[in-house]
């Protein structure tokens, strides 16, 4: 709006009015201010013509008073103005609600006051009342001071190989504030043991420590929220002070505390949720794999408003003061008892999951030691077992190293993992004696189990004696069509399969007297 050259301040003009209304002539106020009797009498017709009393004058805004007195607003547009001020808290308050658009709130504004505001100066308006109550205050981040933490709300899928169950995964985002460097990292669950290991390899990302962890109050790194004296969880204490770090929370419902992660969470519903919104994915590794590429298409990004990318200035300015990493990574180590089950299995309560050893410590008590990717089994000061740690989601499964069952139990189980056309692809690719061999032995043999052993030793003959002398021995029992591993494993340890195969054809004499004719079974 531009302002006239006798452009006065609107507390002069209270005071213009608030004279006129004591003497209630326009000559006298304006002879007492030194100013044109026109002035006086403009101010007050413009309040009038706006509907509003003079006795009100000194309760209206400047911002109000200077648009009547300048621009000469009309009663009702005063009156329209007045209507939507009085809506405003109710508006705001309704806007944050879910689902709850300005669309709306403006069609019921305009059902209730229907020569109301249009769209678009509807929209204007409550803009300009949202920006005055959420000023911000610009924070100037130090290089390499903090690193900030939140999970996304939003959840990433994937499906279960075997059961084809669909399963959630949690997504933690970390932020270099300074430099906007981002990690992200999806994790089965919010539980301290994943929060834990998620902010470890956050900081194998950034390839060293800040001076600060920033997180909200999440039950795996507050145990009870203070705005002075946070108390903070056992586990989190042990990383930070692991990575020499100092712990910072956030005030409750102060997301501004940590601005830069909340406003990267919604960058990474664009770059990383979008972009993967239509892949299938079946376990959380696979998620993270995709995640790789897009982080770093992310980070290398030039900014819009200012040069350089996430990465360049990571690299130029925070990358340096880092403090270095420990030489191996934090992990929780937990403990407890296990008695050895009869079926040679330690059971791990925590995960309802069973762990091998070796088939002789059934019945004694151990020890596991296990973290978040590794179980360990101890009798007394020995390790004796060591497994990959089944992922926290599977239950009841067993875990079985080979070399810790009884012979009888590999040999069982050899057999009940091979059928038919198992044993006929093997002998196939060997040659075409030994599987006329195995294809004998399966049809003839009327007792699987022992069929199936019987190929089992047929198959290893090759790999004791070679596959060309076994070629040899097989075909000289299609020869005589008769054969099983015993007869095979006779002539190659006795090498009568690189004799002469000669065959000494000999003809009957029908003319003899021991032989006796058809007329003896008369």
């Amino acid at each position: 709006m531009g302002l006239a050259k006798n452009y006065k301040r609107m507390k002069e003009v209270r005071n213009i009015l608030k004279k006129y209304m004591e003497i209630q002539t326009y000559k006298g106020t304006a002879r007492h201010f030194h100013i044109s009797k026109n002035t006086v009498k403009n101010y007050v017709r413009k309040c009038k013509n706006a509907g509003v009393e003079l006795s009100l004058v000194e309760e209206l805004p400047d911002s109000i008073l200077e648009r009547i007195v300048y621009s000469g607003v009309t009663k009702s547009e005063y009156s329209r103005e007045q209507v939507f001020d009085s809506q405003v808290p109710y508006l705001l308050v309704e806007l944050r609600k879910r689902g709850v658009t300005r669309q709306l709130l403006w069609e019921e504004y305009r059902e209730s006051y229907p020569k109301g505001y249009g769209y678009s100066q509807f929209c204007d308006r409550l803009g300009s009342h949202i920006t005055s109550k959420n000023l911000t205050l610009t924070i100037d981040h130090k290089p390499a001071e903090k690193v900030m933490l939140d999970y996304a709300g939003g959840k990433m899928y994937y499906y279960d190989e075997q059961s084809g169950e669909q399963k959630t995964a949690e997504v933690l985002v970390a932020v270099l504030p300074h430099s906007q460097y981002t990690f992200a990292i999806a994790l089965p669950s919010q539980r301290t043991e994943d929060f834990v290991y998620g902010v470890a390899k956050s900081l194998e990302f950034f390839g060293g420590t800040p001076r600060y962890l920033l997180s909200d109050n999440l039950k795996a790194y507050v145990t009870k929220a203070n705005r002075y004296e946070p108390q903070y969880n056992e586990l989190s204490v042990q990383l930070a002070a692991f990575y020499d770090m100092d712990m910072q929370a956030t005030r409750v419902a102060k997301p501004k505390d940590k601005a830069s992660v909340e406003n990267m969470v919604r960058t990474v519903y664009s770059r990383l949720y979008a972009p993967l919104r239509d892949k299938t994915f079946y376990s959380i590794e696979q998620i993270n794999t995709a995640f790789i590429p897009l982080l770093e298409s992310h980070n290398e990004k030039s900014f819009q408003k200012r040069p350089g990318s996430r990465k360049s200035i990571f690299e130029q300015s925070e990358q340096d003061l880092l403090s270095p990493l420990p030489s191996n990574t934090f992990e929780i180590k937990n403990t407890t008892k296990a008695k050895i089950q009869k079926n040679y299995h330690a059971f791990l309560g925590e995960d309802k999951n069973f762990y091998s050893v070796p088939f002789k410590y059934v019945g004694k008590t151990t020890t596991i030691v296990y973290t978040r990717s590794i179980v360990e089994i101890y009798h007394k000061a020995e390790r004796i077992a060591i497994h990959n740690r089944l992922n926290t989601d599977k239950q009841y499964c067993y875990i079985t190293n080979e070399e810790h069952q009884p012979k009888a139990h590999r040999i069982y189980e050899k057999l009940s993992a091979y059928n038919d056309q198992q044993f006929m692809d093997q002998a196939n690719n060997i040659g075409e004696y030994t599987h006329w061999a195995i294809n004998h032995i399966l049809t003839y043999q009327p007792n699987q189990d022992q069929a199936y052993k019987s190929c089992l030793g047929i198959l290893g003959l090759g790999k004791r004696f070679g596959n060309l002398r076994l070629e040899k021995a097989c075909l000289r029992c299609q020869k005589v069509k008769k054969v099983n591993y015993r007869i095979l494993e006779n002539m190659l340890s006795k090498n009568l399969d690189k004799q002469k195969n000669t065959i000494i054809e000999t003809n009957i004499p029908m003319d003899h007297k021991n032989i006796r004719g058809a007329n003896c079974y008369n």
